[in-house]
């Protein structure tokens, strides 16, 4: 069965000079300042950055999307993590055998994607070398230059005929989640987690380690974790390659406050776990340093979501891995016993 397209593209086809990045960092900008207007004001400042809890992905392949794409579609008010583009749209509406349209008055969200910047001629026709390959843009270092190409994209919420999406139930416990994390951690990477009475969280990237105040000393044990995600997103650094042990009050201070802080996000989205940023320790010097520093460079965000999303995966993968081999020891570990009760209820021979 054919359905007829009952959406009008063209709007979204305009050739308009609009600065997807300034906009998707002034999304942000609002919510900062959103936040410092109540603690000023002594009032509590709950909502969250994002306002979906669930990792996005794509509606047609069930695919996540990665680096800056993540930030910038858990931003928007949707709770439903299901994204399309157009195309999709109707290629899903093919798969599901029934039309699907988006709703009069929905607008695109926008997610980019990387593309290569190549040398062109004076009608913008891509130059090409001797063998016929496409020529690229080199910086000062001889490295190919990068751009960024923006496509529009609808939430399945804003898509008549789409099922309504219902989130699996999981029940989640806070500190055993991030304990088995940090187990992980510490057995795959070498990271050190101590515990004491001093009342400051922070990572040593010399010591590759994370100091955590006593669980008891938090007002709950989700300030707790989120506490400890945030120092693990600290403790990603090195592997990751981002500059370490910056000054407090530099720009790179607040990249890597922000890189940090996105990861604890991504990671109680990966994890199950609601979190409150507000609970964490210094809360109120970060919104401002953070404040400042998308003022003054608005491909910060997108840099530090996509950094965040690689120290996510990087956690992700020795979870994982961890459980697995936990879970195969477990089975081991069975295995030997069960084999030792058959060989205890196994007759002996009674010699004559």
């Amino acid at each position: 069965m054919t359905y007829k397209k009952k959406y009008q593209k063209k709007e979204f086809d305009k050739k308009e000079d609009r600065d997807y990045q300034q906009e998707l960092t002034n999304k942000f900008i609002s919510r900062i300042e959103e936040a410092i207007a109540c603690e000023e004001n002594s009032l509590k400042w709950d909502k969250p950055f994002f306002s979906c809890n669930e990792w996005p992905k794509n509606a047609l392949t069930g695919e996540k999307y990665h680096g800056g794409n993540v930030a910038a579609l858990m931003v928007e008010e949707f709770s439903d993590p299901r994204w399309m583009t157009f195309v999709q749209m109707q290629e899903l509406s093919k798969k599901m055998d029934m039309p699907l349209n988006v709703k009069k008055g929905s607008k695109a969200s926008y997610i980019m994607k990387v593309v290569p910047a190549y040398l062109k001629d004076s009608e913008g026709n891509i130059l090409k070398n001797d063998q016929g390959k496409a020529m690229p843009i080199l910086d000062d270092n001889g490295n190919p230059k990068i751009g960024f190409k923006w496509y529009p994209v609808f939430n399945a919420s804003q898509v008549e005929g789409m099922p309504v999406y219902i989130q699996a139930t999981r029940e989640i416990k806070p500190i055993e989640e991030v304990e088995l994390l940090s187990l992980a951690l510490q057995e795959r990477t070498d990271l050190k987690v101590e515990h004491s009475s001093v009342s400051r969280a922070y990572y040593s990237s010399s010591r590759h380690l994370v100091h955590m105040p006593e669980p008891s000393l938090f007002k709950s044990s989700e300030a707790y974790a989120d506490t400890l995600l945030h120092e693990f997103g600290h403790s990603t650094g090195p592997a990751m390659g981002r500059k370490m042990g910056n000054a407090a009050g530099t720009p790179d201070y607040a990249n890597e406050e922000l890189v940090a802080e996105l990861t604890s996000s991504f990671m109680a989205v990966e994890l199950g776990i609601v979190r409150n940023p507000s609970s964490h320790e210094n809360h109120a010097a970060y919104l401002k340093s953070w404040l400042g520093a998308l003022k003054d460079d608005k491909t910060l965000i997108t840099k530090a979501a996509n950094q965040a999303s690689k120290a996510t995966e990087f956690q992700m993968e020795h979870l994982i891995a961890y459980k697995l081999t936990q879970e195969l020891k477990a089975e081991q570990a069975q295995e030997m016993v069960d084999s030792a009760i058959a060989k205890a209820k196994k007759p002996t021979a009674i010699s004559m």
